[in-house]
């Protein structure tokens, strides 16, 4: 089967001419040149897709690794595209779920308050999520809702997230919370199952029992399906796993490119890619009739119906956005002014409780953690392969 293959080809809408006859012959603007385009390679871009899904089944869980610039951009960016496919809720594990009320007030209020946006990524973890393209997708939920009329419906973004460590360092006694016993003693010992179990609950009071439809955003882990992963030679449940049991094909799993784990499976997707007869550089495509889902992911363990098998691309996702090879990735940016007197001592406290010192940290010690952790960012991502040009030793001669 050919890579550009789909479950669902597109049809083409007949243009007529003035006089009503068809024609086939049209001047297109750029928009409609690039839409043809799309229609004649058989692939649609990741927006279309993800739309498109997200319309046909009532959650998609889309699976990412953190901190690419371009990803979170496309989330930012597919707010009008969801309100307009019927999609009210964007539920991400970004934001902790003990502050949605501060959320769904920032994203429907009068006027941005970008100081809030800070304080809602403070409360994660340590000195806190401080990049841009996060509070981004927040601004963007925001401004959407401010253009509706008001007996409208509004987007809404859903909190997920579970405060992991104990956030307060006088509860320690020296200890970092960063210690996975500690964790683990915290949350009874099923620190992945309760993850799993507060995500699943939080989507089916706040979305599904409601009868509205949804985008999850979370990190790769958080999203299989039909697979049940093994970490250290045990099953671990997700969301997606949960969900997945009760609902059937009402939740389907896409990934962006890079997601997985998997350095040899990432290399296969962009020659295949690079190979590929069209001249192609983003797109979202279904896996079960696609090349695409046929690479193979040794790296990725996991039970499917039942046993342990070789897993390829298509087993352990339904669909895949590709936004461009490793070697186009940008990081996000650090969001300027994130710590401020106003949230200061909690960032600090939970810092503490990370890293514990008796003295407390100075705001420009915790700045140097911000730039520190953005910095060494590009170190998490999967690293790129060399070029033939890179390979060569520039002191040696030709001959």
């Amino acid at each position: 089967m050919a890579f550009l293959d789909r479950l669902r080809p597109r049809r083409r809408r007949d243009r007529p001419s003035e006089d009503g006859a068809s024609s086939d012959v049209v001047e297109l603007s750029p928009a409609e040149a690039e839409a043809e385009e799309r229609r004649r390679t058989g692939l649609a871009t990741p927006e279309d897709y993800l739309a498109e899904l997200c319309a046909l089944h009532q959650v998609v869980m889309l699976g990412d690794r953190r901190y690419v610039a371009q990803h979170l951009e496309l989330v930012a960016g597919m707010v009008p595209r969801l309100w307009a496919a019927g999609v009210r809720n964007l539920g991400w594990e970004f934001t902790n779920t003990r502050m949605q009320s501060e959320l769904d007030r920032l994203v429907t209020a009068e006027a941005w308050d970008v100081e809030t946006a800070h304080d809602l990524f403070v409360d994660v973890l340590g000195v806190g999520l401080a990049y841009q393209e996060y509070v981004d997708v927040l601004a963007a939920a925001w401004e959407h809702n401010r253009a509706l009329e008001d007996d409208v419906p509004t987007f809404r973004v859903v909190a997920l997230g579970l405060p992991s460590y104990v956030d307060d360092p006088d509860l320690l006694d020296g200890r970092s919370a960063a210690e996975v016993e500690l964790r683990n003693w915290w949350l009874g010992g099923h620190y992945r199952d309760v993850t799993a179990i507060h995500m699943a609950t939080t989507i089916t009071n706040e979305v599904v029992r409601r009868g509205e439809r949804c985008l999850v955003y979370a990190d790769t882990e958080r999203t299989t399906t039909r697979l049940l992963s093994i970490e250290g030679g045990q099953p671990a449940i997700s969301a997606g796993n949960l969900l997945y049991r009760w609902m059937g094909e009402g939740v389907q799993r896409v990934l962006f490119h890079g997601a997985l784990d998997d350095e040899g499976a990432l290399e296969r997707v962009e020659l295949l890619i690079a190979n590929a007869p069209d001249d192609v550089d983003r797109f979202g495509i279904d896996l079960e009739y696609s090349t695409l889902g046929n690479v193979w992911v040794p790296s990725v363990k996991g039970l499917l119906g039942g046993s342990v098998e070789p897993l390829q691309l298509g087993d352990v996702a339904d669909g895949y956005l590709y936004l461009g090879d490793r070697a186009s990735w940008r990081p996000v940016r650090l969001a300027e002014g994130f710590l401020r007197p106003g949230n200061l001592e909690q960032a600090e406290r939970q810092y503490r409780s990370l890293d514990p010192r008796d003295a407390p940290y100075e705001l420009e010690e915790l700045q140097e953690v911000l730039v520190e952790g953005w910095e060494a960012i590009p170190d998490t991502w999967p690293p790129v392969p060399l070029t033939d040009d890179a390979d060569e030793d520039p002191d040696s001669e030709n001959t």
